[in-house]
């Protein structure tokens, strides 16, 4: 889906590209008098005949690809990815993070049988293990097991959803601009809290821009209460009836 906004953006950059030297090279052949001189309004009709085809279809092309990004996280709502873990065993790999886990999270209940899933994701690194995927037969265990998350700090070993690429791109892009601790992700959500406790919730870059975009302007806009210049209070200024000259009395 990625693959065909790029063709359709592509494709109305050319045409934008194209039509905008042969217009130029219209205009000069052919004079104002000549009984051909309405083609000029004939080819801009066209032209935002076709521009505006190609704007409805990069649409068709969003809502298809957020649709598809949706099935694609429904199906992924019983999956968990389990970071840290080494690589020197993985002979019986469910057993050996059934065990990591239920030991750090506290969790008796989650055992080997709870899984349906479990095989390492991703290329071979020398500098740290690859990712686990787990797939729980049980999203209630799988609740569990995420919601308890918070035993796993400093052991090593990390928790995350098994997002889609876009929102795996947005979850970067939101980190980088607000940092990590303001990004955090829920069923497939990326939820970003923002000023005055306003929590966010959003799936693709576009969405995470805007947020940034309305954050920036209202960071960089003065407040209208704030002073403009630091002024400083006229404690010990003498008033300026101090340096009056005193009034002449009058002899009559």
């Amino acid at each position: 889906m990625e693959a065909i906004q790029q063709s359709v953006q592509a494709l109305t950059e050319h045409f934008n590209t194209q039509m905008a030297e042969f217009q130029k090279n219209l205009q000069g052949a052919i004079p104002a008098a000549s009984p051909t001189s309405n083609i000029a309004a004939q080819f801009n009709a066209f032209r935002s005949f076709v521009l505006s085809a190609l704007a409805g279809l990069q649409q068709q092309v969003e809502v298809l690809s957020k649709q598809t990004d949706q099935l694609e996280m429904r199906s992924r709502k019983k999956m968990l990815l389990v970071h840290g873990i080494p690589e020197s065993d993985d002979s019986n790999l469910a057993a050996t993070v059934s065990t990591s886990l239920s030991n750090h999270l506290k969790l008796s209940a989650f055992q080997e049988e709870c899984l349906s899933r479990c095989q390492r994701i991703g290329q071979t690194k020398s500098d740290k293990p690859r990712a686990i995927l787990l797939k729980f037969h049980d999203l209630s265990m799988r609740n569990q097991v995420w919601f308890a998350k918070t035993s796993l700090k400093n052991t090593g070993i990390t928790l995350s959803e098994f997002l889609t690429k876009d929102r795996h791109d947005a979850f970067m892009a939101a980190r980088q601009k607000f940092g990590i601790s303001k990004c955090w992700t829920r069923d497939g959500l990326i939820i970003i809290a923002g000023q005055a406790n306003k929590r966010y919730r959003v799936t693709t870059i576009k969405e995470v821009n805007s947020i940034s975009q309305a954050r920036d302007i209202k960071e960089a806009t003065p407040s209208a209460a704030a002073p403009t210049a630091k002024t400083t209070p006229n404690v010990n200024k003498p008033s300026s009836d101090a340096f009056s000259k005193p009034k002449r009395n009058v002899r009559k």
